[in-house]
């Protein structure tokens, strides 16, 4: 035999520039080819003994709400005022590679009033829209809703990470809500991303954010007393540029880079 055909061949090992040991670790076991593929369920992830627990924990902080919590799986949803009997959903989720939980502040100094544009006749829905007489836009109205600011808390599937990040929460009088996402995505006039912290100091006051900043503090040793770690923005924005995505998992597509965020938390079809 030819010592070329003796030698073996090594899969070639990609490094990020500059990222966190264990972050990298992380990411070469559970994508040793570099492509982010359709995650574990969540009955197969080490998340499935804690959830339970945690969600039990974030409940004890005092003065607080665990106002909302999705798990991972997607699958229909029904607003407020729908009839889960007879109507059909009024959307539908995909699946996640993480658990989200939305904890805010309790109080009247930690709501706010919104509105939205909305369309709220119901002939919309149905065959009557055409006979309705509105052409092809229907009439649009404002509806208004009541918000509350918070920490989205998203912990990963797929290993013990995890991201605390500031975001808001609103019901609408029809029966919808708007989810808090991971990434507060506000820019400027001139395209400048808004810090969601400085802007929750301008808006709700100095004690306001020194407790919301306490609360932040809490949830985090709450996760780190149940061994998940939690990545600060500084490092969940690096770039992993040798990881791929597929068109199941919604990411890297369109030439849209990779992020540390990326593979650990992601949406599936």
């Amino acid at each position: 035999m030819s010592t070329r055909a003796r030698k073996r061949v090594r899969p070639t090992v990609h490094r990020g520039t500059g990222l966190r040991r264990d972050v990298q670790e992380a990411i070469d076991r559970i994508w040793p080819d570099g492509l982010i593929e359709i995650p574990l369920g969540p009955d197969d992830s080490y998340f499935s003994g804690l959830n339970p627990k945690l969600s039990r924990a974030l409940r004890r902080i005092r003065n607080t709400s665990l106002v909302y919590e999705r798990e991972a799986d997607g699958g229909p949803v029904w607003w407020e005022e729908s009839d889960t009997e007879e109507d059909p959903p009024d959307e539908i989720e995909g699946s996640r590679s993480y658990h989200t939980f939305f904890v805010s502040p309790d109080g009247e100094g930690f709501t706010f009033e919104t509105e939205a544009d909305g369309v709220t006749e119901p002939e919309f829905m149905t065959a009557d829209f055409a006979e309705a007489g509105w052409g092809e836009d229907p009439p649009v109205s404002r509806i208004s809703g009541r918000g509350r600011p918070g920490w989205v808390v998203a912990v990963s599937l797929l290993v013990p990470f995890a991201v605390i990040e500031l975001g808001d929460r609103v019901a609408f009088e029809d029966g919808s809500t708007t989810e808090a996402e991971i990434e507060f995505c506000r820019q400027t006039a001139d395209g400048e991303r808004i810090d969601p912290e400085e802007s929750f100091r301008e808006v709700y006051g100095a004690q306001a954010y020194k407790t919301i900043v306490s609360l932040r503090a809490k949830i985090s040793d709450i996760l780190e007393g149940f061994g998940i770690t939690v990545l600060p923005a500084e490092e969940w924005r690096k770039p992993a540029p040798w990881l791929r995505g597929t068109e199941e998992t919604l990411i890297g597509l369109n030439g849209k880079a990779i992020r540390v965020l990326d593979a650990f938390f992601f949406e599936t079809l």
